[in-house]
């Protein structure tokens, strides 16, 4: 039986269906192309895309259920925002109910499994009647596949995250990458800290240094977020995000200190952790952060639209 089907020979309806059927996939399984093509019409619609890249242990998960929740349920006087769940953003709009359902009950979010591309569509709606509206589209990928780019692993991203570029790069799509690395990395067996910073830095590094290479319109056609997670743990006051990178992360710091960069930290709030007789550790979140993923959201929107959420009038300015 032969399958193959033109399109030019389906009726108005018979398309319709067609057209229906793919877009209702979710995103990471239909073919290369038309992921690419999803991606493509984002620059038309108005849409950034917003691109976190965390490694494992880095809270990419944790940090992306505060920004959500936040702006859900934060009741932020500034702006509100409606979450997209129609075509390929059903699935994204799930991920992100199971997130704040999660972060409200205290419970770590898992990481994102092998293979995701979690698309999350969202606009964000001032309170201020003269300020637009911001589309965005949050792409959730897996720190599990970004780290095949290094030589050592597979020297290449998936097949699905190039299409993705693919789509971006063709309509010249405005990006945000939101590099997330944590303040006190996760050692692993027989590592001491000093290895564990030079791990985050190298996979850091590898990834820009690919874009750079491989995706060099990506690369300068984007900006960079650069977030250290855990900030809680800091103890020293007079210590700047930046000063931490370029202490801590050289080669990536090396990499990008003559771009326009965003520096910025983060904390989703208090974890308390136990560890009982058989040393297993529970982790519970007891203490909600605001104040970070407010200033997250305010940045962005200065960021995509060069203006301010909170704008003030000459008034409110004068006697504030």
């Amino acid at each position: 039986m032969d399958i193959n089907i033109d399109p030019n020979n389906l009726n108005l309806e018979q398309s319709a269906n067609m057209q229906t059927k793919i877009s209702s996939k979710f995103l990471e399984a239909i073919p290369l192309h038309d992921i690419s093509k999803v991606f493509v019409r984002f620059n038309r619609e108005n849409r950034t895309t917003i691109i976190p890249i965390g490694f494992p242990g880095a809270g990419k998960s944790l940090f992306l259920s505060s920004l959500f929740r936040y702006a859900q349920k934060g009741k932020d006087p500034s702006f509100s925002i409606s979450l997209e769940n129609n075509d390929h953003f059903l699935k994204g709009r799930q991920v992100v109910d199971q997130m704040i359902t999660y972060f409200d009950s205290g419970k770590l979010y898992d990481a994102t499994r092998k293979g995701t591309l979690d698309l999350v569509g969202l606009t964000l709606i001032p309170t201020h009647p003269k300020l637009d509206n911001l589309k965005l589209g949050f792409l959730d990928l897996a720190g599990e596949d970004i780290a095949n780019i290094k030589i050592s692993n597979k020297g290449d991203f998936t097949q699905k995250i190039n299409a993705v570029f693919n789509g971006l790069k063709l309509d010249k799509s405005p990006i945000i990458f939101t590099l997330i690395t944590p303040f006190t990395p996760r050692e692993h067996k027989s590592n001491s800290q000093e290895k564990a910073h030079q791990d985050e830095d190298i996979l850091h590094f590898d990834f820009l240094n690919f874009l750079s290479e491989n995706q060099p319109e990506i690369f300068e056609n984007s900006k960079f977020f650069i977030i250290v997670s855990q900030w809680d743990k800091n103890k020293n006051p007079n210590l700047t995000v930046e000063s931490y990178i370029s202490e801590n992360r050289p080669s990536v710091y090396g990499l990008i200190k003559n771009k326009n960069i965003i520096w910025g930290e983060y904390s989703i709030g208090s974890l308390l952790e136990t560890t009982d007789e058989n040393k297993i550790t529970f982790q519970e979140l007891v203490i909600i952060n605001h104040e970070y993923p407010q200033k997250l959201w305010n940045m962005l929107y200065k960021v995509c639209t060069n203006n301010e959420l909170n704008e003030k009038s000459f008034w409110q300015k004068l006697f504030s």
